[in-house]
């Protein structure tokens, strides 16, 4: 048996190569790169051919955020809502699926989703309500979202970096500010600088907003609050927060721009031997790459406005995974041995029964060599969720207005908004790379 270990831990290695999740999604997410939503909508009936699994939540997931940029509005918030309710029953150990998992992978537990992607389920909800024109269920997301927070803070064992977000804290006070809500929008876009200022400027690189700061100075002048003008003015000096108030007879606009694909899974296995055994280990990881760098604009007549970056997502994805690498490792630690045992606990009743060494040798070994091939990696992650968001705010006159929004010098959207005098329109819009 010896012997024929060289040869055989090849064909173990391209037992990793076999279609995973990551390259299963990646003629949609191509399609999605490229535009074309409903393209890639149409391959995702393919990629999922049975949606009533252990998968269910990630193709609802996947499915509703695909209507949701292809403008299927109705049918992307039936999907969204199925998935935030599947997400609420997901609680507590099923029993048959750990047993599965140690004795094939982690890809026999049902899909449950990290803490970003269930968060962003009511993100996506609110966005697609808000592009309906549905200001009022779209804060009904925003309000789910803080049940969430509520829950992991009541939750001990919940220490992950990812325990609240700025981005969606951000806008969130956009929402209750396009409904008149002073006061909830106030406390909305604090609550999202002090995010900023103590998560995601060390973990993600992502400072406050100018343009935030601005907004919580405005809204604190607006109602009133000196002594917390004051105290947000000394922190933030040179913020120009006059030339956010929005002037008689003007309304405003506000872009969300997602930029590019989030970063897939990768599999990494190690396949290693021992006397008349083979072993693996598969492991997932997000790679490290420079954060890519976009420039972006929108613009109207004569008036113009920077975008600038509120949310990383493959930043989140990345540390979500670090912060679950100790479990993870320890899981597949846990599954080795109980594989080796199962080989070694073969090769002896097969001896006992037979007699026969080299047969019961046989069996352990061939049973060592299935337990290494079923070893996987779960890759299973929200694929259709942007690598970045960016933000625009541009104040212009009521009526019918022409926007463009330029991304890397390219116009990627020309489109007319009906301005409110005072309001504020939302402007979603995706672009791939």
């Amino acid at each position: 048996m010896t012997r024929l270990l060289p040869a055989l831990l090849p064909i173990l290695f391209l037992t990793g190569c076999v279609a995973n999740y990551s390259s299963m999604m990646r003629p949609v997410r191509s399609d999605l790169s490229r535009g074309r939503p409903d393209e890639a909508l149409s391959e995702l009936a393919h990629t999922f051919p049975d949606s009533t699994g252990k998968d269910r939540l990630l193709y609802l997931m996947e499915l509703g955020n695909l209507c949701r940029l292809s403008g299927n509005q109705a049918r992307a918030q039936s999907a969204l809502m199925s998935a935030d309710r599947l997400s609420d029953l997901q609680r507590g150990i099923d029993l048959g699926e750990e047993v599965g998992a140690l004795l094939t992978s982690d890809l026999a537990r049902e899909f449950r989703g990290a803490d970003y992607e269930k968060v962003f389920i009511n993100y996506c909800l609110a966005a697609s309500f808000a592009a309906a024109g549905n200001l009022e269920d779209a804060l009904v997301e925003a309000r789910r979202f803080n049940e969430k927070l509520k829950v992991w803070n009541l939750d001990y064992s919940h220490r992950n970096r990812y325990g609240d977000d700025a981005f969606i804290r951000y806008i969130m006070g956009v929402l209750y500010e396009a409904d008149g809500d002073l006061d909830d929008a106030l406390i909305s876009y604090r609550l999202s600088a002090e995010v900023y200022d103590s998560v995601y400027t060390s973990e993600y690189g992502i400072q406050v907003p100018g343009e935030l700061s601005a907004d919580i100075l405005r809204l604190c002048h607006s109602l009133g609050f000196q002594s917390l003008f004051d105290e947000y003015r000394s922190r933030w000096p040179e913020t120009d927060w006059e030339s956010s108030i929005t002037p008689e007879g003007m309304g405003e606009v506000v872009l969300i721009l997602e930029t590019g694909n989030i970063s897939p899974r990768r599999e990494h296995i190690h396949v290693f031997s021992s006397e008349d055994r083979v072993h693996s280990i598969a492991l997932p990881s997000i790679p490290v790459f420079p954060r890519r760098h976009v420039t972006a604009s929108i613009q109207s007549g004569r008036s113009s406005a920077e975008a600038f970056l509120v949310e990383d997502l493959n930043g989140i994805a990345r540390k979500n995974l670090e912060d679950h690498a100790s479990r993870d490792i320890a899981a597949a630690i846990t599954r080795l041995i109980v594989k080796a045992g199962i080989a070694e606990a073969g090769e002896s009743i097969v001896r006992e029964a037979t007699d026969n060494e080299d047969l019961a040798e046989g069996v352990g070994f061939l049973l060592s060599l299935v337990g290494a091939a079923t070893e996987r990696a779960d890759l299973r992650a929200w694929l259709t969720l942007p690598a970045q968001i960016h933000m625009a705010r541009i104040i212009l006159p009521a009526g019918g207005q022409t926007v463009d929004v330029y991304v890397n010098g390219r116009l990627a959207c020309s489109t007319v908004v009906e301005v409110r005098v005072g309001g504020i329109e939302l402007l979603f819009l995706r672009e791939g790379f």
